[in-house]
């Protein structure tokens, strides 16, 4: 009878789950579409949605707030601070901009989305660990890589601080999937090995932090139907790097990336078709809640790669 009425909460998660994704995602695609800089007006409008969304569950959301091209942007935080070891930090992120003409719901809605969402599970819990929520600005190009990409510069405040990062998890693009879709492989030995349909989640590091993504993938399929895939490589092989990871990565912080493999299967990707009606709200929100559960696990471990 216990077995049900777990199976039964679990479900009634996920749909809590789907129904506030369709409403974050209306929001960021639909009404308020194209947040780039060049539409300042729009990405201001994200930028508050963000912050209202996560304050409705947490007193400790503040900005990262930094010029570039003289127009203030900002970075939303929130954290959760950790009741044994609150100087160590799990950092989970997504990119809230849009490539120009695009209303970016998979790219990156979908993994903002996920953000608020597990924000708003995990805040009714403490961990041993904190735990930090980064919506971050101006992912995108032009600023990929560059000194005013939001990732760039809260990574840089983590090392100049001496912050203890035990693992940053970067959300990039988790909501596009199906049994039939199409799935693309950059190199095609990987075709044999792993699944030929695009209905499951990658996680993917570059080969130093294997570990933490194998562990990922340990934890993140002790709940999933969807079984996640660890794709693990160097910095050559197209897409590994192209998200916020990168930047920890860059100043020696362990971090993974989370995706559904963006223009490997999302032939959107980057154009006006990435909309908000083709977005797959059954398997995000079963997404959602199985990292959720893995971020359970991972908050409260003394050592995330020991255990």
């Amino acid at each position: 009878m216990w077995l049900l009425s777990l199976i039964d909460a679990t479900q009634n998660e996920i749909k809590e789950i789907q129904n506030n994704t369709k409403c974050i995602l209306h929001v960021l695609s639909e009404e308020v579409g194209e947040r780039t800089l060049r539409k300042y007006d729009n990405l201001n409008k994200s930028r508050q949605f963000i912050y209202n969304y996560l304050q409705q569950n947490n007193d400790n959301v503040y900005e990262e707030k930094y010029l570039v091209d003289n127009l203030e942007v900002s970075n939303i935080i929130a954290e959760i601070p950790g009741f044994e070891h609150s100087n160590e930090i799990i950092i989970i992120g997504a990119h809230y901009d849009t490539i120009e003409d695009t209303s970016g719901a998979d790219d990156n809605g979908s993994a903002v989305a996920g953000l608020l969402e597990l924000h708003r599970m995990l805040s009714q819990y403490t961990f041993r660990k904190t735990l930090r929520f980064v919506a971050f600005t101006l992912e995108e190009p032009p600023f990929f890589s560059g000194p005013y990409m939001g990732s760039m510069v809260h990574a840089l405040g983590c090392k100049d601080k001496g912050e203890n990062i035990n693992l940053m998890i970067c959300l990039e693009m988790i909501g596009y999937a199906g049994n039939r879709m199409q799935q693309d492989y950059p190199l095609r030995s990987m075709q044999n090995e792993y699944p030929p349909y695009g209905n499951f989640l990658a996680v993917v590091s570059l080969p130093s932090y294997a570990p933490y993504a194998y562990k990922w993938k340990r934890e993140y399929n002790k709940y999933a139907k969807n079984k996640i895939v660890d794709m693990i490589g160097p910095a050559s092989i197209p897409g590994i790097n192209l998200s916020d990871h990168y930047s920890f990565n860059k100043f020696g912080f362990p971090a993974i990336m989370i995706t559904d493999t963006a223009f490997y299967r999302n032939k959107n990707y980057h154009t006006e078709g990435d909309t908000y009606g083709t977005i797959n709200f059954k398997f995000l929100s079963e997404s959602i809640f199985n990292t959720f559960m893995a971020v359970k696990t991972l908050s409260n471990e003394r050592d995330i790669l020991d255990e």
